[in-house]
């Protein structure tokens, strides 16, 4: 499972805005000409922020705070992304969307930087308000809250909504002709990024739900895609284990049913039915641990964060099959 990339480092690819042709003041003319000519990135940043106290009303402000914003993200100054993030509406009042987009992309950058997912979703939320449709904020807040707020139902169902409409939004994307810069296998490459850490923020809300069968179908998606993704294996393994612990409640009740049909001399096409059940749901209690098996066994192969949980898991679910740990290693070395 790959994790989300890093908004920062795309961030700072982003081009200042044109010099407004406006007139102004020629203070302000003349203090927005030292801004846009300072190459050093210190110093422009402190004629910027001078520039931004000095004129309150000047048209100059915006492309000021879209030039000062990646700088500060280059310097990894999350502090001051942030803070300009928090006052956007009271810096630029008259701020249009694609404003509102650029910084609160840039301030959700910031928040993630800094291990803040609380502060990157109310920054999310407020680029989605701008752009319902950007991909990107869907993409980081569906992915986000999963991992990070894992009891928060609405919360939960607010990740589930907008991964479904990211993937909905990527297939749209990606229906178009491919940009001339990029190679086929690129291309391809990128469709499947997206594709599998929304999967994956499926698979992670399903898990939070408890219902694990659509949770390893969500997962068995990115473990296909991407079989060197150790966390798809290690949830699909999870997903599988707390299907197996269903399925084994479900066969002591078969049982216990098949044994009093018998001791009660039932007719024996009941017993029969009974016993037809009790073998099914046993076929199935098998089937589901050798999967748990054999996922856990790839996510300790390919290891990664969660590989010491996964070989816990592991051995406890090979020992409870075959009354040792003979043979082991020897499955993960097998799926390495």
């Amino acid at each position: 499972m790959r994790r989300t990339g890093d908004l920062a480092r795309c961030l700072v690819l982003m081009l200042a805005w044109a010099l407004p042709t406006l007139a102004q003041s020629e203070a302000e003319n003349n203090a927005y000409r030292n801004f846009y000519g300072e190459k050093d990135a210190q110093k422009k940043i402190e004629l910027g922020e001078k520039f931004l106290t000095d004129f309150k009303e000047s048209t100059y402000r915006s492309p000021i705070l879209s030039t000062i914003l990646p700088l500060y993200v280059q310097g990894q100054n999350w502090a001051k992304v942030l803070d300009h993030g928090e006052k956007l509406t009271t810096e630029l009042p008259a701020a249009d969307a694609k404003m509102k987009v650029k910084v609160y992309t840039y301030a959700m950058a910031a928040a993630q930087s800094t291990n803040n997912p609380a502060k990157m979703v109310e920054f999310g939320d407020k680029v989605l308000a701008a752009d319902p449709t950007d991909l990107g904020a869907q993409l980081q807040i569906a992915t986000t809250i999963p991992q990070t707020m894992p009891q928060d139902k609405a919360a939960n169902d607010k990740a589930f909504d907008l991964a479904n409409k990211a993937l909905a939004g990527v297939a749209q994307a990606f229906g178009q002709p491919k940009p001339a810069n990029l190679t086929d296998a690129q291309w391809k490459q990128a469709r499947a990024d997206y594709d599998e850490q929304l999967h994956s923020a499926l698979g992670m809300v399903q898990v939070n739900r408890k219902d694990y069968a659509k949770a390893a179908e969500e997962f068995a998606i990115v473990a296909k895609s991407n079989p060197k993704d150790s966390l798809a294996h290690f949830y699909l393994g999870f997903a599988y284990q707390n299907q197996t612990a269903d399925a084994s409640k479900a066969l002591v009740e078969a049982i216990k049913a098949f044994d009093a049909a018998r001791f009660a001399k039932a007719p024996q096409p009941d017993i029969d039915e009974l016993d037809a059940k009790r073998q099914g749901i046993q076929g199935e209690l098998d089937k589901k641990m050798d999967a748990a098996i054999d996922e856990f066994a790839k996510a300790v192969a390919v290891g990664g964060p969660l590989e010491a949980q996964a070989r816990t898991a592991l051995q406890s679910l090979y020992t409870s099959k075959h009354n040792s740990t003979d043979g082991l290693d020897q499955l993960i070395q097998s799926k390495k």
